[in-house]
């Protein structure tokens, strides 16, 4: 019996909201990591194992061909651009305003699928987009329009917006019901090969400090390989806003996780900001 479009797009935003749970976890481990490792090995490290486990679970299902191998790369390459760019940000910036500028490619996305891909744009997704941004302003800086100039850090930041919005489109446009383990893999691959060029080139170090192997496992295993076979799955069910939408909710999880969990309190900014995004996740 075929699923309800309604029903199976419905299925498909939970699906997309559990993603979003998930990697909401990834800021507090990989901020506690970080102390132990360095950022291109982190990043390294943990798409190795993920791509790993994917091709060990899921051998059968993939496929070593050149149209998968290009899909991969076409959505791996942003996403290890934004990660990088992501990192190398925050050290030269606020975690607010990197919070905020990264929030910014739930806007990317949308642009890109309405360019090429003519995706039709109503007043609610328009609305939600809006109100969206909104709440992660109010996230990010409270209730202020002042967030003064920007700095090398802050166009770090606005690039790695940028390459996240690419790679929200680039899985719109080249992952399908019927590749989408191999089109996993091969994302996962193609991080982990820039992080060892990027590591090598750099003359890092590759030990790892073995304080580091649990919060590593957790990264890739949980806020990596189940995240991206759920967006890779399920995204291309929605549309491009609706997706967009629904990833912009990240701060507003982490921020209920660090109060249930670490005892971090909820201030009114935070509250309100929550709301919005809520709304916009809701009315998209």
């Amino acid at each position: 019996m075929a699923v309800h479009p309604v029903r199976s797009a419905r299925r498909s935003e939970l699906l997309l909201l559990l993603a979003v749970l998930l990697w909401s976890t990834t800021f507090a481990v990989m901020k506690e990591s970080l102390g132990s490792i360095s950022p291109a090995l982190l990043v390294l490290i943990r798409f190795a194992i993920a791509a790993a486990v994917v091709y060990v679970l899921f051998r059968s299902r993939i496929e070593f061909t050149w149209p998968n191998l290009l899909k991969g790369l076409a959505i791996g390459i942003p996403e290890y651009l934004g990660f990088m760019l992501q990192v190398t940000g925050l050290t030269m910036t606020t975690a607010s305003k990197n919070a905020f500028i990264t929030g910014l490619c739930v806007v990317v996305a949308p642009v890109l699928s309405f360019l090429f891909l003519r995706e039709k744009r109503s007043w609610k997704v328009a609305l939600a987009l809006i109100l969206a941004v909104n709440g992660l302003w109010i996230i990010s800086f409270g209730f202020t329009i002042r967030v003064g100039s920007m700095g090398m850090g802050d166009f770090l930041t606005l690039l790695s917006a940028l390459a996240f919005g690419v790679q929200v489109f680039m899985i719109h446009l080249f992952s399908h019901r019927d590749s989408f383990y191999a089109t996993t893999f091969f994302q996962l691959l193609a991080v982990a090969t820039c992080s060892l060029a990027y590591a090598l080139v750099t003359k890092q170090t590759l030990a790892v400090n073995p304080v580091s192997w649990p919060s590593l496992l957790y990264l890739a295993i949980f806020t990596t390989v189940i995240t991206l076979l759920l967006q890779n799955r399920f995204q291309h069910d929605v549309t491009v806003a609706q997706a967009s939408v629904i990833y912009s909710l990240e701060p507003v999880f982490a921020t209920l996780l660090a109060v249930l969990f670490i005892g971090e309190q909820m201030g009114p900014a935070v509250l309100v900001g929550g709301v919005l995004l809520f709304t916009a996740s809701a009315i998209s």
